[in-house]
């Protein structure tokens, strides 16, 4: 079968579940499986949702045997209002299945969440002996938001226990409201209801998140409760009581239905899957726990933290010094191939009267490109196949303006899975998009690059220069050649400056640069570091190579000195050091340094 699928928030445990058993079922039955949807939605601003509903825009529904959908995803920004008036609106629509929410017209598989809060509330109820119990609902507009606010009233009802409405929090489903939450349930005198359950476990991590930084204990002050059974209920101290909902269950059934229907067997219209509490340390529950390991996962997610944080910093500012297509191509492609996650990927963009691939990486190789195929096509012929397995497609925008997407197909069993480094990704791609598209628009391309790498006043390379050659050269340079590192300081700027003009100052760097430039050979280059400091890149073909250069440079200046007939006398220190190895270039670069400052002590101690 060939089904497509709309998931939305991928980047959370939830979706990421459904779509890695999606795609094991789709491996072992022979299933094509395309999902269309996001990581994540950075802005409710309607000005900026139009990427986000860009993609789910793309599917051709005539041309899959099922939908598969997980609406409550995709319960932002209007998403799932639009996509669902976009498949009743469409003529043929093939079988529509819907995970986790009830939706008219469709086939449904929802969990049974009255009966699933009916059972977490009595658990509490047998834990409190008493009606003190606060609720935080999920989002107040879902159905299942309603019906787990039904199944806990249901149980305290049944209890003797009248439900106000100062008993209620209304969430969100995310844990962003921990401090309003806690705010919400901390009385007067400081205690709290004898327990608090909420109507998903990300609400609880961030309630109790927010409980313990203001001093409370869980379950000594407060019980806490979740559903979901989310990883972190159980790594959590304390562990949190949840309720399982699988996520298995729920994928496997909608193929189920899929394929029962295609072959015109009989199919409930709405498939509820049963939930269980699993009751631990929050709900005064035991667990068998090894501290050792428990700090040990604490002290590697602290790491992991730290070092994505700097990776996060490290990515922006590569992206920060892409200024071409191509360059922007071969970083996002190299950035998601090393997030060992996806087999093949491909950056579709929007031309007026076409689409076409700009870059793409698989097995073989992974490069910048120009294909162009149909607008009403997904992506080129060549590309197409019908392997099984799951692919993502992706939008790529910024704000309002949307530039295409990007097409992945997972590996059959990635080393890891979404996270937050592919949103963060895909939004620095429409944010250098559309950089680059408004340098084209404004400038002339050539002029903006030149701006970015070049010095102004000499026309030779800048510190950012620099550092893009020298990566080049350590990316391309023959691994049996070396390089050196020259630092050359012109002498007596301020003099110059102070007694001549700055003109006269000016007109000595031109030529500190102009020299410096013509004694280099091929593959070689210089650049500016500052107002009189210059750093030479030479590529020893020759072992008397620095020699040849320093003497070229001093007879050029010895030239300009003599037949110049300038008030001022140019000079400049020089210092050198090879390099190695590549690791060791900012040793060579302090090392050349301090030879270049001998010499310029040297020269006003004779003086």
């Amino acid at each position: 079968m060939r089904i497509c699928a709309f998931i939305g928030d991928m980047y959370r445990d939830y979706s990421t579940v459904i779509i890695k058993h999606l795609q094991k079922r789709a491996i072992r039955s022979g299933h094509k499986i395309d999902i269309y949807g996001n990581c994540a939605v950075p802005s409710d601003n309607p000005l900026h949702t139009e990427g986000l509903k860009s993609v789910l825009k793309l599917p051709s529904f005539r041309e899959y045997d099922g939908i598969i959908l997980c609406a409550d995803t995709l319960n932002h920004a209007g998403l799932e209002r639009f996509l669902l008036d976009r498949l009743r609106n469409t003529a043929g629509l093939p079988p529509v299945i819907s995970i986790r929410c009830n939706i008219d017209g469709f086939y449904n598989i929802v969990p049974n969440n009255k009966k699933l809060m009916y059972d977490m509330t009595k658990h509490v109820l047998s834990q409190t002996k008493c009606g003190d119990i606060g609720f935080v609902t999920g989002k107040d507009d879902m159905i299942d938001a309603k019906e787990r606010r039904a199944g806990f009233e249901e149980a305290m009802n049944e209890a003797g226990y009248e439900v106000s409405e100062d008993m209620i929090f209304h969430g969100n489903y995310w844990v962003n409201l921990g401090p309003e939450m806690s705010n919400f349930f901390i009385r007067e005198d400081g205690t709290l209801p004898k327990a608090i359950i909420c109507s998903n476990d990300y609400m609880a991590f961030g309630l109790i998140d927010s409980l313990l930084a203001k001093g409370y204990k869980i379950p000594a002050d407060t019980m806490v409760t979740g559903i979901d059974n989310l990883e972190g209920t159980l790594t959590r101290i304390p562990s949190i009581t949840t309720a399982n909902i699988s996520e298995e269950t729920f994928a496997n059934t909608a193929l189920d239905m899929l394929e029962d229907i295609i072959a015109g067997k009989p199919v409930d219209k709405c498939v509820l899957v049963p939930g269980e509490i699993i009751i631990r340390e929050s709900t005064n529950g035991t667990i068998s726990r090894d501290l050792e390991e428990a700090f040990s996962l604490l002290e590697t997610a602290k790491n992991n933290y730290y070092s994505q944080t700097l990776a996060f910093g490290r990515l922006s500012a590569e992206f920060q010094d892409v200024m071409s297509s191509d360059a922007c191509a071969q970083l996002i492609l190299k950035s998601i191939r090393d997030l060992n996650v996806f087999e093949e990927s491909y950056i579709c963009e929007y031309g007026e009267n076409s689409r076409f691939v700009s870059g793409y990486f698989n097995s073989e190789r992974l490069e910048p490109c120009h294909i162009e195929f149909p607008q009403d096509a997904l992506a080129p012929v060549l590309f197409e196949n019908d392997e099984a397995g799951v692919r993502i497609f992706l939008p790529i925008y910024f704000k309002n303006e949307v530039y295409g997407y990007m097409i992945f197909k997972i590996l059959p069993d990635p080393e890891a899975f979404f996270d937050e480094r592919l949103e963060f990704m895909l939004m620095l791609l429409g944010q250098t998009i559309n950089r680059l598209q408004l340098y084209q628009k404004f400038c002339e391309f050539s002029d903006i690059m030149d701006l970015y790498v070049r010095d102004g006043l000499t026309g030779i390379y800048n510190r950012r220069g620099f550092e893009k050659r020298i990566s080049a050269l350590m990316n391309n340079l023959d691994p049996e050649l070396k390089i050196a590192i020259a630092s050359v300081d012109m002498d007596d700027l301020k003099y110059i400056n102070d007694t001549f003009g700055h003109s006269a100052g000016d007109e000595a760097i031109k030529l500190i640069s102009k020299h410096l430039k013509a004694s280099l050979m091929e593959g070689e280059f210089v650049a500016r570091m500052g107002g009189d400091e210059f750093t030479a890149v030479l590529i020893l073909r020759e072992p008397a190579r620095i020699g040849q250069f320093i003497r070229n440079f001093r007879t050029a200046i010895k030239d300009v000195n003599q037949y110049g007939n300038r008030a001022y006398t140019l000079s400049a220190s020089i210092g050198t050091c090879e390099v190695d190895n590549w690791d060791n270039l900012m040793e060579a670069i302090n090392e050349a340094d301090k030879i270049m400052y001998v010499e310029k002590r040297t020269k006003k101690d004779g003086r």
